[in-house]
């Protein structure tokens, strides 16, 4: 009997680490076979794969987007880098649309500019700067 009991409690304990694995999954690829987009999944309970994490690497390797999908949308924030790994940009997504705060960066890490987004559009003062992070000037989205 306990060695059944023990049995059972192995079997449930690797049928739990199963479900909690992180897969990828390569969605198109580089011209010289490197990954290019790359989605993350967790296996649920019942089988079914639930994707939650997109990632965009350049050829070279480096990641060059990444952020978390809730029910195959983007949600939540989203970080850019340059291929020196230097963040590029951050931006807030809500069942996949643009929302928010974004910001862009400068390789040297100013802010190149910075604005919001409303459902899925700019709106609202624009605010763009040189590499020293001098304000150059503002523009208002509203306005269009």
């Amino acid at each position: 009997m306990k060695k059944l009991l023990f049995a059972l409690f192995i079997f449930a304990a690797l049928s739990s680490c199963e479900r909690n694995k992180i897969y990828e999954d390569i969605i198109t690829k580089h011209e010289d076979g490197s990954r290019k987009e790359v989605r993350y999944y967790r296996i649920d309970k019942d089988g079914s794969k639930t994707c939650i994490r997109e990632t965009w690497y350049y050829m070279e390797g480096m990641k060059h987007l990444d952020g978390p999908i809730v029910n195959d949308k983007r949600n939540g924030r989203f970080e850019s880098y340059y291929k020196s790994g230097n963040l590029l940009s951050t931006g807030e997504f809500v069942d996949g649309v643009r929302t928010g705060k974004a910001v862009v960066y400068h390789e040297n890490g100013n802010i190149h500019y910075e604005g919001n987004y409303e459902n899925g559009k700019e709106v609202g003062i624009w605010k763009f700067y040189d590499e020293e992070g001098k304000l150059l000037k503002e523009v208002n989205r509203d306005l269009k």
